[in-house]
């Protein structure tokens, strides 16, 4: 019968299982950062600089400069969020909606 150690049986059983797992987790170190990948240096200098952009760190400018087309893109992106974020459902549709619902007696059945 396999154990899993969150379906603990008994407390002897789920003792075990919780110092084993303390000495394998304090073998391995936590990752808390991100590992740069090899050859992609050239490219950190452009996303560095738009994400300082994005930021608020950094100028438009400078950003452009670095990558013209992920400046492009982000701005977009804040361009087409605000209009939604603008849009509104017609005044009817509430109405609509309410009236497809179920009656609260209807509900109770």
């Amino acid at each position: 019968m396999m154990l899993d150690r969150h379906e603990a049986h008994d407390n002897l059983n789920q003792k075990i299982r919780d110092t084993r797992d303390a000495s394998v987790s304090a073998e391995r170190p936590v990752a808390d950062r991100e590992v740069p990948l090899p050859g992609v240096s050239a490219a950190d200098k452009a996303a560095d600089a738009v994400q300082m952009w994005l930021d608020g760190e950094a100028t438009e400018t400078e950003a452009r400069q670095a990558n013209d087309k992920a400046v492009a893109f982000w701005a977009r992106v804040a361009k087409d969020s605000d209009t939604m974020r603008q849009t509104k459902a017609p005044a009817h549709l509430m109405a609509n909606i309410m009236a497809a619902l179920p009656a609260k007696a209807e509900l109770a059945d």
